[in-house]
């Protein structure tokens, strides 16, 4: 019988969904190994390191508190950027501002410092990870990942390289010849500090999530779900040199297909190397994302579209894309697709791009898939080393 440990916020829906996914196969419910007691070392992983054991990590999102103690642990981590830093005294002493954009940087230091210790305290590796740590790592940088797909062909918009402040960018945009970017944290989510931004000789703009507001003489950059047009210099100059001391991604802004008189780009979930599951986001803005007011766009209609062809193209791409991870079961794949609908390119992968409620591929859902995908895995594994044995 096999032992699931799914690591994450107890109270976060997704643990929800994945104990439903349990029960669909008979399986017991998992342990669930709240981050807060890993993080406060409470609680360890070498007790389930055992064969048959299934480990699991979730998203830590939608805890302050988590987000605080993270922050915490990336302060002592060397970085040679020139991120906001705050001890970890203040760093749990922070007060809940919601929207705020905290220590971005720091913040990744410390996820990925902590996952690092959690695979090591599973080291020499007896269970089996469904996303293995370092992939998870990667997966929330920005650049690496760009750097990676780059490396093995896979299609993406054209990167601007290391950008250091505002005037860098517009003198990388000057020698590239491009007028349209966007500018993402190199470890947001959900939209958080991505700001569309177009310049020439004559004007500039920001389309953006991120919401300015100066208080005391300092500069408060907020995740809002409205929609910011900038168009003044100074604001627009002091939005990104705060985003580009944290660490950005900036890649050519590409035009994108129409649905339904939106623009539109799909997230596809890849399992056990398939694409699988997609939810088209139709964009009211250049931001596609679901919860900033955007709708589903009808996949029946965007699939025929694109048509059979290009769309098996586009899913080989998603598949050769998440293979780059192969310690990993899944990913979330943002593909990009051109007017002409067969151009196409992978904006971002994401390592817990899972959560699309009431998406259904074969009378699945995303976490049964997953499930049905760590049995068929294992069952393959255990008949590989009986064969072993035999010989």
């Amino acid at each position: 019988m096999f032992n699931f440990i799914l690591i994450a916020n107890p109270e976060n829906r997704r643990v929800g969904f994945f104990q439903q996914a349990l029960t669909h196969f008979n399986l017991p419910p998992a342990t669930v190994v709240d981050y807060a007691d890993l993080i406060s070392d409470k609680q360890t992983l070498e007790q389930f390191n055992a064969p048959n054991t299934i480990i699991r990590f979730d998203s830590p999102e939608k805890n302050f508190d988590i987000d605080k103690a993270i922050i915490a642990a990336g302060f002592n981590l060397s970085d040679n950027g020139q991120h906001q830093r705050i001890s970890p005294g203040e760093a749990m002493e922070l007060e809940f501002d919601k929207g705020r954009i905290l220590y971005p940087r720091q913040w990744y230091l410390g996820w990925r410092y902590l996952l690092q210790k959690w695979e090591s305290q599973l080291t020499p590796l007896q269970a089996y990870f469904m996303n293995h740590p370092q992939d998870i790592a990667v997966m929330f940088d920005k650049p690496a990942c760009h750097e990676r797909f780059s490396h093995h062909n896979i299609p993406v918009p054209r990167s601007l390289g290391k950008i250091h402040n505002y005037e860098h960018l517009r003198e990388q945009m000057q020698t590239e010849e491009i007028e349209r970017v966007f500018v993402k944290l190199s470890h947001g989510s959900a939209a958080s500090g991505v700001v569309a931004y177009r310049a020439n000789s004559r004007f500039e703009s920001a389309i953006t999530t991120v919401e300015r507001v100066r208080e005391n003489g300092e500069t408060l950059l907020y995740n809002s779900r409205k929609i910011s047009h900038y168009t003044h210099h100074e604001e627009i100059a002091d939005i990104i040199n705060i985003l580009t001391a944290e660490g950005v991604q900036v890649e050519e802004w590409l035009p994108k297909a129409h649905l339904q008189g939106c623009g539109f780009d799909v997230r596809v979930v890849v399992i056990n190397g398939e694409a699988q599951h997609i939810v088209v986001r139709l964009g009211k803005s250049p931001m596609t994302n679901l919860h900033l007011g955007n709708e589903r766009g009808d996949a029946e209609e965007f699939l025929a579209k694109v048509g059979v062809e290009n769309w098996e193209m586009m899913k080989r791409t998603c598949e050769q894309a998440a293979a780059l991870f192969p310690d990993s079961l899944y990913c979330g794949v943002d593909l990009l697709i051109l007017p002409d609908l067969k151009t196409h390119a992978i904006l971002e992968i994401n390592a817990f791009g899972d959560l699309l409620p009431g998406i259904l591929w074969n009378g699945m859902d995303t976490y049964t898939s997953e499930v049905k995908a760590v049995l068929e895995r294992t069952a393959e594994a255990q008949r590989t080393q009986r064969i072993k044995k035999n010989f």
